[in-house]
């Protein structure tokens, strides 16, 4: 029995020493292989992310000069609100102040609440320009202003009928001090509701066709309106809160009204 064992032993020993030859010899074909294909991949990462790196070619000048003014103009227009808050301060009413902040929160609110049709605006323009059609192009557009003085108006409406109800959501019950001055500015502010919705969708229609200038010069343009009626109509015409929420309306009806004017002659 003894040779037997032994020989049984042999060969399996000589079989592990075959199979350890086969992938010693497989591990030394493919290993350069391997080692070739982590390269290559290594490479080609660092050309892709070496490709995406600015140039200062035709293109990054072009993502530039579109980016910057857009930029501008988000920074812009929060102006708006920045602008009344500062002259009502300087009234030194702290009531005034507290209802004009109040009534600010309730017409942001409805306005994005409506501010969708502006969004959709944008790609859809883009999309017909990059195409090709102009007649699309215009068509959306005025899709887009229908649309958003329709519900412009719904939302000045709500504005303005039921200013105390929605002002009640935000101002604590022990705030009835504050209404009168956020109800007043909250129904002279909603006149502004179709307007400014009218300014959003030129401001996404110039910026379907990679203008980003000219809606930052009218926003320019309605901002220095604003800053200049508000000590006017607050200070001089002694209208206090009213007046600063008559300056805001007229500079988004001016803003608006631009707009449709710039639309018109393209």
């Amino acid at each position: 029995m003894l040779p037997q064992h032994a020989g049984l032993s042999t060969a399996s020993i000589a079989r592990s020493s075959r199979q350890w030859a086969c992938q010693t010899a497989s591990l030394r074909c493919s290993g350069p292989r391997a080692c070739a294909s982590g390269n290559s991949s290594r490479v080609m990462i660092f050309t892709r992310l070496r490709s995406a790196l600015p140039e200062n070619d035709e293109l990054d000048r072009k993502v530039l000069s579109t980016t910057l003014p857009s930029i501008a103009n988000l920074a812009v227009v929060p102006l708006v609100g920045a602008v009344d808050t500062f002259w009502i301060g300087r009234m030194g009413d702290a009531l005034a102040l507290a209802g004009q902040g109040a009534a600010g929160q309730i017409f942001f609110t409805v306005y994005f609440v409506i501010a969708f049709i502006p969004t959709l605006t944008a790609p859809l323009v883009a999309q017909a320009v990059g195409a090709g059609d102009a007649e699309l192009a215009r068509v959306r557009v005025c899709e887009a202003l229908w649309l958003s003085t329709a519900l412009g108006f719904v939302g000045s409406a709500l504005l303005f009928c039921l200013p105390r109800t929605l002002l009640s959501l935000v101002l604590p019950p022990g705030s009835s001090a504050a209404m009168p001055y956020a109800s007043q500015y909250l129904r002279l502010r909603a006149l502004g509701m179709a307007p400014a919705l009218c300014s959003a969708v030129g401001f996404a229609a110039f910026r379907g066709s990679l203008d980003t200038v000219t809606p930052l010069k009218v926003s320019l343009a309605s901002n220095l309106l604003n800053l200049i009626a508000d000590p006017i109509l607050i200070f001089s015409a002694k209208m206090g809160v009213a007046g600063a929420a008559i300056a805001t309306s007229l500079a988004e009806v001016a803003s608006g009204a631009l707009y449709m004017w710039l639309l018109l002659r393209r």
